[in-house]
């Protein structure tokens, strides 16, 4: 597909270079821009032929490379992102990286960056339009139904044997020995020295378990559900299953609730990422009314069709990759 672009457009800029430059004109004031097969093609017969067929998609890039550039000229985090993606394409590619950009329908290294480039301005693009479409009566909402204070716990894991692991214990092993721990709790044992003793985890059994201060997020669903409904100081008094293994929670410490200010800039964050992931079409319908606020406008009547038909099948394709 890159291959193909790359070549319809170097078509097209050569039909702007030998127009004027040299080229042959035919009777009727058409200019010639080759013959094949003793049939002469005019520029304006190639120029319309890759109009209709495959010119949208790089009409696109041109129209979001003017705006995008202006908006984030200079970003260097972007230039940075680009540079590490070439970078570990080249250690993957050491052999051959020459051969292999050429493949790839690409001129040099500079032609994949600018490809990145533009990438990369799309994607934060995008996410500039949903963040600033965001009602402060979502933010609000978040705030008040989801957000919370940091929690710090303990726990002990007894690994469940799996592919990953082949030295953890059956499932009914391991969950046999979580519950008899659970037991020597309940009668009095320490579960610093319980951890140590029995662990798998082995990031936090010398420290008796503890995991520190975490939020919403941060562990996985059903670990954070638990550890968030205990008291501080209490434990579960079940085995906890994760992906895991099975988990026994002690609750160490409640932070309190932080305030809006302090928070909303993640509640932005992680609202914009709901959005994109519930809505596929966002990705589309924000560049398109990104090139409408700069002020985009057809003067060929056919360009704008084809142009409506791109999108139009773009936001189809988004839809469809959700089913």
């Amino acid at each position: 597909m890159r291959k193909k672009i790359i070549i319809v457009c170097t078509l097209l800029i050569s039909i702007m270079l030998v127009s004027g430059c040299g080229s042959s004109k035919l009777k009727n004031g058409e200019e010639l821009v080759l013959k094949v097969n003793n049939k002469n093609i005019t520029a304006d017969s190639l120029y319309k032929e890759l109009k209709e067929k495959n010119g949208t998609a790089i009409m696109v890039d041109m129209i979001d490379k003017q705006i995008l550039d202006v908006i984030y000229k200079d970003d260097k985090d972007i230039e940075q992102q680009a540079n590490n993606q070439i970078e570990t394409l080249k250690l993957q590619y050491s052999d051959s990286w020459d051969e292999t950009l050429k493949n790839a329908g690409y001129e040099d290294e500079n032609d994949l960056k600018e490809d990145f480039i533009l990438s990369l301005q799309r994607n934060k693009a995008i996410e500039d339009y949903v963040k600033d479409n965001i009602k402060e009566s979502e933010i609000n909402k978040y705030y008040n139904e989801e957000t919370v204070g940091d929690i710090s716990a303990k726990h002990i894991l007894i690994s469940v044997k799996s592919d990953d692991n082949e030295e953890g214990l059956t499932d009914e092993e391991a969950k046999a020995k979580a519950e008899e721990l659970i037991t020597k709790l309940n009668e009095g044992a320490d579960f610093d020295t319980l951890a140590k003793e029995n662990s798998t985890d082995t990031g936090s059994k010398e420290n008796g378990g503890d995991l520190g201060y975490f939020n919403k997020g941060d562990m996985v669903e059903e670990f954070e559900e638990a550890a968030y409904k205990l008291k501080v100081n209490e434990y579960t008094k079940e085995p906890v299953k994760t992906t895991y293994g099975y988990h026994i929670i002690l609750k160490t410490g409640e932070k309190e609730k932080p305030e809006l200010k302090a928070v909303k800039d993640n509640i932005i964050e992680t609202l914009m990422e709901e959005k994109l992931e519930n809505d596929p079409t966002l990705e589309i319908t924000a560049l398109v009314e990104l090139r409408k606020s700069y002020g985009l406008k057809f003067k060929d009547s056919k360009l704008k069709s084809s142009y409506n038909k791109y999108i139009n099948q773009l936001i189809e394709s988004a839809k469809n990759s959700q089913n």
